[in-house]
This record gives structure tokens, sequence and C-alpha cells, in this order.
């Protein structure tokens, strides 16, 4: 079976439970809202766009604490995946602007399937509804009994011990995923298990929560911001946060996670002999002009580099695009997440201040500090020293010349 046959035939199998879970497991107010309602019924979509390692994860978790928006409980690729629109179907994460091969209605409803709006006291139930949506596709080759799930769920039981009960690890999953696995993480899987999770914050919608911003994240989105202007939201008012990071850390923190084994991995693309990484499954984003062989520190620096030249060449299919430095979401928290919510007309959220203050760690390969890189500071500027273009004038266009802004 080729890699593409075989990728049709998991996520058929994934449809189908997800079909049962959705119209026959799930609360009733969720397929109420599902049976009305798609991801483009929103007054207005908020984007965050960036290269993977750009950070991304924070900068989302902050916004989805405002009480003004409304969220997935992370990246939305899986549900892109599930509609076939990446690789293999395509040769690279790259989504032409007038690729039409996808069921846009639908793709519009199953991407609503885990949004919640953010309200203070939050809603179990919501929270249980996700993660019974999210399961066909975390594990698609297991028949699981989501309805005996789901009441265990709303009856208290922990995530982590029901899924022990079916032999399934913990750490290969969402929140539990808090040191690596053993071996590499090889399984096949519509999406990547760890660090998916909801928040205490969130439930379930209601149709008056239409008028609020629906906060999307995903580096892929990288690639495919005209797909998303001209095919997915044509008619939805989509502003963009364009976030960079410094090269040196945002390559650092690829080539950490391409070593990892767990949570990062997305494609099988057949046999790679990438020096510095022993794993076969393609990590991160799928860039134009992927490599099967090399070194794996010039694989990261494309893999940046390609991300950003791509914002950069179509941030125009858009009116409103906003740039932000990660390193000013870290040293100038709450003035930075204030110049995004004025951006996004978000107005004051007392449930935002409080998360600016003490914001969660998220998506970290390592315990966060600034420069981290500079632990491989020579064996990553060697390697930038090399490059040519796009990178160094990705570099030079984002404004990343002075290497003792680099945090």
């Amino acid at each position: 079976m080729s890699v593409e046959e075989s990728s049709v035939a998991l996520r058929e199998r994934a449809k189908q439970n997800y079909e049962r879970v959705k119209n026959e497991v799930i609360s009733e107010e969720k397929r109420s809202v599902l049976s009305e309602y798609r991801a483009d019924d929103f007054d207005g979509v908020l984007l965050i766009a960036t290269a993977p390692r750009g950070g991304s994860s924070l900068l989302f978790d902050i916004l989805r604490h405002h009480e003004g928006t409304c969220s997935l409980d992370g990246e939305h690729d899986r549900w892109f995946t599930l509609h076939g629109i990446g690789y293999p179907a395509l040769e690279s994460d790259v989504v032409p602007a007038d690729f039409e091969s996808f069921d846009r209605e639908r793709l519009l409803t199953d991407l609503l399937a885990e949004v919640g709006a953010t309200d203070r006291p939050g809603d179990r139930t919501h929270r249980v509804d996700n993660t019974l949506v999210r399961l066909p596709l975390q594990f698609p080759e297991r028949e699981l009994p989501y309805e005996q799930i789901g009441e265990q769920l709303l009856e208290g039981a922990s995530l982590d011990e029901i899924l022990e009960g079916f032999g399934i690890p913990p750490l290969q999953y969402d929140e539990y995923a808090e040191r690596d696995a053993s071996s590499p993480f090889e399984a096949e899987t519509i999406e990547d298990r760890p660090f998916v999770s909801s928040h205490r914050y969130k439930r379930g919608l209601t149709a008056d929560d239409f008028d609020r911003t629906l906060v999307l994240k995903a580096s892929g989105d990288a690639y495919r911001l005209p797909w998303i202007r001209e095919q997915l939201f044509p008619e939805t008012d989509v502003k963009v946060v364009h976030l960079t990071r410094n090269p040196a850390a945002s390559i650092n923190g690829l080539y950490d996670g391409w070593q990892l084994n767990r949570g990062f991995q997305t494609y099988d693309v057949g046999d790679l002999d990438i020096d510095g990484y022993d794993g076969s499954l393609w990590c991160y984003d799928l860039p134009p002009g992927w490599v099967r062989e090399g070194d794996l520190v010039d694989v990261c620096l494309m893999q940046w580099a390609q991300a950003h030249r791509h914002i950069l060449d179509t941030r125009d299919a858009f009116d409103g695009v906003l740039r932000v430095r990660f390193e000013d979401l870290l040293t100038d928290t709450r003035s930075t997440v204030e110049e995004i919510v004025d951006f996004a007309d978000l107005g004051a959220s007392e449930l935002l201040s409080e998360n600016v203050g003490n914001p969660n760690k998220v998506m970290t390969t390592k315990e966060p500090r600034h420069a981290r890189w500079r632990d491989r500071e020579e064996f990553v500027k060697s390697a930038l020293a090399e490059a040519d273009e796009p990178y160094t004038e990705v570099v030079r266009e984002l404004g990343y010349t002075e290497e003792s802004e680099w945090i």
C-alpha cells in the first residue's frame, strides 16, 4: 500500500468513528450547535501565523483566556489532515489559493467541533465533549467505548486512569506528556497527541457566542494564508498576527523538538537520512523543497526561513496584519498583549489580565529561559554563518540583524 493509500485508509477509519461520536455520543447541546453553525459564522477570526517554535503556543494560550474569544484546544491542523488537505495529497504544507478539492461545509463544521467560549465558570461537559471528538483522530486504529469513556469523565474519573485501562500510556496523550517516551512515537495518527489541552475557563458554544472572535493558530498556516483567505473564510473579517522570533532561538527549539520522542512528529515521508535525527517520521512543518537527507540543523534552518518567507510574501491577502516579536512578548508581556488586543478590537478582559501576569508554560521542549540557544551557541552560529537565501533576506526583513537582541 502506498503512502497516499495508507493515509486515505487511516482518514476513513478516523472519520467513521468521529462521525459516530459527533452524532451519537457528545452532548445534545454540542450536537445542536454543530447542526446549525460553522466556523465561518463568527464575526471575526484572529489568526496567529509564525514558524514552528516561534512562540505561538504561548500567545495562543494567553489570548484564549480573553472573555471575548472562542478557541479550539490546540492547533487546527488535525481537521485539515482529516480532510486530506496536506501531504501526501499535496507535495508539502503549501496549499494553493485555488485548492478546492475538499468539502468546505463539512470542514468548517468539523473545525467548530471542539471550539468553546471563554467564560470564568467554565463547563466540564464541554471539556468531556472535546476529549471525545478528538479520540478518533488521536487513535484511529482503536475501537474505543466512547460512551463509556464519556460517562466516566463526567463522573469525575481522570483521563490518565481511563487511558491506562485501555493500555494507552498517558505519556502519549495531551497534558500528561510531561517527559519523553522511551522510544520514538511511530504510531499512525491524524494528530500529534501531546500538548492539546483545554482549560477550565471554557464552556460549550451558544448562539450568542458567534459575535465573538475565533482565535486560531497552527504553524502550518504560514503556507496556506491565501487559501485560508480565499477558500475557507472569504467573507469573514480575518486579522493576522505575524509572530516572529530570532533565528537562533527558533532553530535551537526546532533542533530540540526533532530529537524528542514525543509530540512533534507529523508525516511519514518514507526513508530519512538526516544526520542528528534517529527517528523515521518527519517533524514539524513540511516546507516546499524539503529534503530526505542532510544535517538536521540545516533542515531546522530551512523550516524557519521558509515559513517566514511565505508569510511575508502572502500577507497582502489580508487587510489587517500586525507583526509582533516573541522577544517583546517575553520581556514586555502586558504591553505586547494590549497591542494585540487593541488590533483585534477585543476590548477589556479581567481573566486575560490575570493570565498575562502568570502565563502558562505550553509546548516547551525544555524549561524556558532567555537565550537558551547559547548552550549550543557555536554550533548554531556556525550553521547560520553558512546560510544563504532565503535565510539572509528573511533575517533582514524581520529586523533580526542585531545578535544582541536575540534572546
